[in-house]
């Protein structure tokens, strides 16, 4: 049977465009170096005006060892859909690259995406950032400490001196370092995101489980607190009955929330 219909562009075509090379890490020893990357996927109008659009960076966690920059394209897309690009960036994560390279990575991601933003069509000056767990913490403090619209950070470690019990029995801050932080009380406060809060701090965004066994949400609730304090915009959501990583996150509930909040700010 034949049919002729008529169409309405109401969203988007997503290009994809996967494995960007934006830096070349060298090892601590000097040995070799590894390319870091980035997925980028840009929404694409073809009966319409394209116009550079809003920008959303997004970092894995992993414990700042163990990470995929491609892991939640396919989630991310949801953003994309809805006209704001998306970069899904890689860090170091090897053993031979501790703090502070992996907010180096980032910074040098963010340096690449505002270099190139004409080639990838989006507002340099409407950049967001979001991750989750430690890919939340280098969110975060990428956002503390550099000229970004927003962050949204899932499952968050944000007070290390006085992480709970769950988490300190997997000792996850000294990942981030490379040695027991405990015992370092400067890089302790270095790596501590509640030292570069101020009033001129962007917005943040907050998820977390109230069934975290490895970050207690008492950990990212201080930050928010503390952004609160000093009169910054800022929204916390416990989800209940969500685990660490837990898919209750990745549900287009949440989605709308975050998208709801990124409209607002980028």
């Amino acid at each position: 049977m034949y049919h002729q219909i008529k169409v309405e562009e109401e969203r988007p075509c997503v290009l994809v465009y996967n494995d960007i090379v934006y830096a070349n890490r060298r090892s601590r020893w000097g040995r070799d170096y590894r390319p870091l990357r980035m997925h980028i996927q840009m929404p694409m109008y073809f009966h319409r005006e394209n116009r550079p659009t809003p920008l959303l960076i997004w970092l894995e966690g992993g414990g700042w060892r163990n990470s995929s920059a491609a892991l939640r394209i396919s989630e991310m897309g949801f953003f994309a859909l809805h006209g704001i690009a998306v970069a899904n960036v890689e860090y170091s994560v090897d053993a031979d690259n501790v703090w502070p390279v992996q907010l180096q990575d980032v910074k040098e991601a963010i340096a690449y995406l505002r270099d190139h933003h004409e080639e990838f069509m989006i507002d340099p000056d409407r950049i967001a950032i979001a991750g989750d767990s430690a890919g939340g913490h280098l969110a975060a403090m990428a956002a503390l400490t550099g000229d970004l619209k927003a962050a949204i950070c899932y499952y968050t470690p944000g007070d290390f001196p006085n992480m709970k019990e769950g988490a300190d029995a997997f000792k996850l801050e000294d990942l981030l370092v490379g040695k027991d932080i405990h015992s370092d009380e400067k890089l302790m406060k270095e790596v501590d995101l509640r030292e570069y809060v101020t009033k001129d701090s962007p917005p943040f965004m907050f998820f977390h489980g109230d069934n975290d066994a490895l970050v207690d949400p008492s950990s990212s609730k201080c930050l928010y607190d503390l952004l609160e304090e000093n009169g910054v915009e800022a929204e916390y959501y416990l989800v209940e009955g969500a685990g660490h990583c837990d898919t209750l996150f990745t549900q287009e509930s949440i989605q709308q929330i975050v998208l709801d909040f990124l409209n607002r700010h980028v």
